[in-house]
């Protein structure tokens, strides 16, 4: 019977890395490497679903290895007390902790691995404080081992990034933002709610993993420049579809004959080979200044992108490339850096004070689990999978160290005694409903069987040391199963973010802040909808003005275009007045049009209009819990 192509690729994939970590394990037994289990430990994280994201995987393990290696050496010969040390240990695991969520794509995966391997250079030592220099090189040894290992073995199963195939991805995106212009020119704004949402929650996702999707290219990153113009484009042409108020005088039916020409734009962005090389169709006149602009630097986007790199791609209506912030997670950087350092802490100094070799190894797990959950956007859905595979890893080691091990304790034998085991390990990483607790299975296998080791041990302590691990694993993904679902509280933040970029526009000397809107505003709309998406209780009450607000921003910078002898000392009142736009957002929409109505001035008339619809339609989105 024919295996089916995903099966066959799932079993290509389980082989390749079962015999990398099998060969990573016996190079390194056979060179005598101390902890020779660490050399396939590398195998299960650095193997990734593209080639370019491997080869990048593998680069930062390596860096992350011979930095926290160098740091947690360091940090035991710092003539301190040991307690002062843990604290400095503490310090560095919080550092690199945050440094998950400021550094995107896979470069964060080095300092993961910094904070991880101090931790487990500094924390052993406080049974054999002499070998900190061997545990350090032995570490380095056993990572450089396995990366180079199952970067040519798994490298030669792993496909090419799937770079075209997400350009036409978010191609197709830019088309459906187009196509819901048009229909909101026809037919209002609230027509087509579901249609937005999906659309900003997929442009989110994909935006956000345009890094890892284009990894271990230097194309690929000189392309980022046009995916973030790409995604600007694309949330300005919705949002200015959103706000599109005709000046006055407009032709009858003028945003009703817009529609014709989005809609053919959309058409032939979806079925073309080739985007269209012409700047907007849209006319900026009565007033369709920002859809036209949008439109153009939409289709530039998608027209660069379609090129090859190099002189010959420069279009003849290339603009300045839009500037996208970006996506950091500051709030969730801080309270990773506190958990995992708090934690290395009272984890290193509960070893100290016990002695207890099981306590060291529990230690070992509490330092390592806070940083891996930590690092990920939602560790409450992956805290469940990992407490799966801690146990179960942990467990499966017990077994083999009882049954098998005592009767095959050195080479070759050993080597095919583990074998099974890796290949079980394999299966479980690559098919992709166990590949999250499959990593954990293996890396815990391996930690607990502590294959290759010359020491004997009791039975207490095997599976003493088993269970501890599993405890750790308990405490702290426990830990994070019964925290609440963190993706409203990151909606939260971004809005938090907005009311407060807002807020420093409607100064009458707002310095940076024009500059840092036009870049993190399309950004923390980008961040809100990511997050909005991801949870689940919330997609049906999103908050209405995710558009608007980008509208509401580009008001206030117009205000701050006008001339002062224009407007006078009326425009230093609207700026007042603007300093109410959170608490009351309805209140000063009023106050605008009320001002707007006794205006001559028609610019700022205008404006003053502008900014009350901008503030109507964004009020829900301005009070976004606010009440919590």
């Amino acid at each position: 019977m024919k295996v089916p192509v995903i099966e066959r690729a799932v079993v290509v994939r389980g082989l390749a890395l079962a015999l990398s970590a099998w060969v990573a394990f016996a190079i390194a037994t056979l060179v005598h490497v101390q902890n020779a289990y660490w050399a396939a430990m590398p195998v299960w994280v650095v193997a990734q679903a593209s080639r370019g994201v491997l080869l990048e995987r593998a680069l930062f393990r390596v860096v992350g290895t011979l930095l926290g290696a160098a740091v947690g050496f360091a940090l035991l010969h710092v003539p301190v007390g040991p307690y002062v040390q843990f604290a400095l240990l503490g310090l560095w695991v919080a550092l690199n902790g945050g440094l998950t969520h400021v550094l995107r794509g896979v470069h964060g995966y080095g300092a993961l691995l910094a904070g991880i391997t101090a931790s487990i250079v500094v924390v052993p030592s406080v049974l054999a404080p002499g070998a900190s220099l061997e545990l350090a090189t032995a570490r380095v040894e056993c990572t450089l081992i396995g990366v180079l290992v199952a970067t040519v073995i798994t490298g030669l199963a792993t496909p090419k990034s799937p770079a075209q195939a997400f350009f036409l991805q978010i191609r197709n995106l830019s088309a459906d933002a187009v196509a819901y212009a048009a229909d909101v020119l026809c037919h209002g704004a609230p027509a087509m709610g579901a249609e937005k949402r999906r659309i900003l929650a997929e442009v989110s996702e994909v935006e956000a993993s345009a890094r890892l999707t284009l990894a271990g290219s230097f194309e690929g990153y000189r392309r980022l420049h046009d995916v973030d113009s790409l995604v600007v484009g694309t949330l300005g042409v919705m949002s200015a579809a959103v706000a599109l108020r005709p000046r006055e005088p407009a032709p009858a039916g003028w945003t009703e004959g817009l529609a014709p020409r989005l809609e053919s734009v959309a058409e032939r962005l979806r079925s073309e080979a080739e985007p269209p090389e012409e700047p907007s169709p849209i006319e900026p006149e009565a007033g369709g200044e920002r859809l036209a602009s949008a439109l153009a630097r939409l289709l530039e986007a998608n027209a660069a992108l379609a090129r090859p790199l190099g002189p010959s791609r420069a279009l003849p209506f290339q603009r300045e490339l839009a500037v996208l912030a970006p996506h950091r997670e500051w709030p969730q950087a801080g309270r990773t850096a506190l958990a995992s350092g708090a934690a290395t802490f009272l984890a290193a100094a509960l070893a100290r004070g016990s002695g207890s070799p099981l306590v060291v190894q529990a230690a070992v797990g509490v330092c390592i689990f806070p940083l891996v959950l930590g690092s990920m956007a939602l560790p409450q859905r992956v805290a469940p999978k990992l407490l799966i595979g801690v146990v179960a890893g942990a467990f499966v080691a017990a077994l083999y160290r009882l049954l098998l091990q005592p009767a095959f304790p050195s080479p070759p034998a050993l080597w095919w005694t583990l074998a099974p085991f890796l290949l079980l390990g394999g299966f479980l990483r690559a098919h992709p409903r166990t590949a999250i607790a499959g990593v954990d299975f293996n890396m815990c296998f391996l930690l607990a069987s502590q294959a290759g080791a010359t020491v004997a041990a009791s039975t207490l302590d095997i599976v003493g040391g088993s269970a501890a691990l599993a405890a750790a694993a308990c405490v702290v993904a426990g830990s994070y199963i019964l925290m609440p679902r963190s993706s409203v509280k990151q909606a939260e933040e971004a809005v938090g973010v907005i009311r407060r970029d807002l807020l420093r526009m409607v100064e009458p000397d707002p310095g940076e802040a024009l500059a840092d809107w036009r870049a993190r505003g399309a950004r923390q709309i980008l961040r809100l909808s990511l997050h909005l998406g991801r949870a689940k209780d919330l997609g049906r009450r999103w908050p209405k003005g995710l558009l608007a607000v980008l509208s509401l921003g580009h008001a206030i910078e117009q205000l701050h275009e006008i001339p002062d002898a224009v407007g006078g000392g009326r425009k230093r009142e609207v700026f007042d007045a603007l300093r109410r736009l959170v608490d009351d957002p309805h209140g000063t929409a009023r106050v605008m049009r009320t001002q707007a109505d006794a205006t001559p001035e028609t610019a700022l008339r205008e404006v003053m209009l502008d900014l009350a619809e901008g503030l109507e339609t964004s009020a829900e989105l301005l009070n976004f819990g606010r009440s919590a």
